[in-house]
């Protein structure tokens, strides 16, 4: 897994300089890269919009002589990018309160007025502690299913799906829990690979083993704890057999 970091400092010779140091870094730690070094929040921004980026970390200056500053740069990756792990690098930890306020969430603010030596520990040790904490949620994320209706977000642990189908409705996709019924934007391909809990039954059907009740091999139809039941491709039938003993 690749740790994306961004870097956001106005400063040419700071940029670079927090580039080398990362650069430096990476060389140890492969599972990191600096996929932007920007000195100006816009191209940040744009950035985003692209990428859309999951669990990035984000070194940014507070004191961007922009007309976005690093703490309203912040906000907008929040928005995009929910676990992202950002850093202020300033000599403004004066601002510290306002990033509270801002509801930003800042992992560290590091000094850049300090010894080198002092400086580049600091970042390092952040860099670690950022790794840690995101992969913590992505084992917390790993064992529970999330999905969007409108503007809400709902979390599910994973034993509460039964299974997920494609709804008569184009790109959306029906989810049958033990909370209920929900349907929402997404595609099967995408949650599969996301999820790997999930077992594909057909073209139209991915399940969760750990809600089946009973299968009937000779009619290819399986029933799930909640009573329902669907049909499952010829194809499926050996590979069905080896992901129910894994659960038993």
């Amino acid at each position: 897994m690749s740790y994306p970091i961004v870097l956001c400092e106005d400063e040419t010779i700071q940029l670079h300089q927090l580039n080398d140091l990362m650069e430096n870094y990476i060389l140890f730690h492969n599972e990191f890269h600096v996929a932007l070094q920007a000195s100006n929040p816009d191209a940040v921004v744009d950035f985003l919009e692209k990428n859309a980026p999951q669990n990035g970390i984000y070194f940014l200056d507070i004191d961007l002589k922009a007309q976005i500053n690093g703490i309203q740069l912040a906000q907008i990756i929040r928005r995009t990018d929910v676990q992202a792990e950002i850093i202020f690098v300033t000599t403004h930890d004066e601002l510290a309160p306002l990033t509270l306020k801002r509801k930003v969430a800042a992992l560290d603010f590091i000094e850049k007025d300090q010894p080198l030596d002092d400086y580049r520990q600091e970042i390092y040790d952040t860099l670690d502690y950022a790794k840690e904490l995101i992969d913590k949620t992505r084992n917390v994320q790993h064992k529970s299913f999330s999905f969007e209706v409108g503007s809400q977000i709902y979390n599910l642990d994973r034993s509460e799906v039964i299974f997920l189908e494609a709804s008569d409705i184009p790109h959306r996709l029906n989810l049958i829990s033990t909370n209920g019924r929900f349907e929402f934007y997404g595609k099967l391909t995408e949650l599969e690979a996301k999820y790997d809990f999930l077992f594909r039954i057909s073209r139209s059907c991915l399940i969760n083993p750990e809600n089946i009740q009973h299968v009937d091999f000779s009619i290819r139809k399986i029933r799930f704890l909640d009573g329902s039941t669907r049909k499952f491709s010829i194809g499926k039938s050996k590979k069905l057999k080896q992901v129910i003993q894994q659960e038993l």
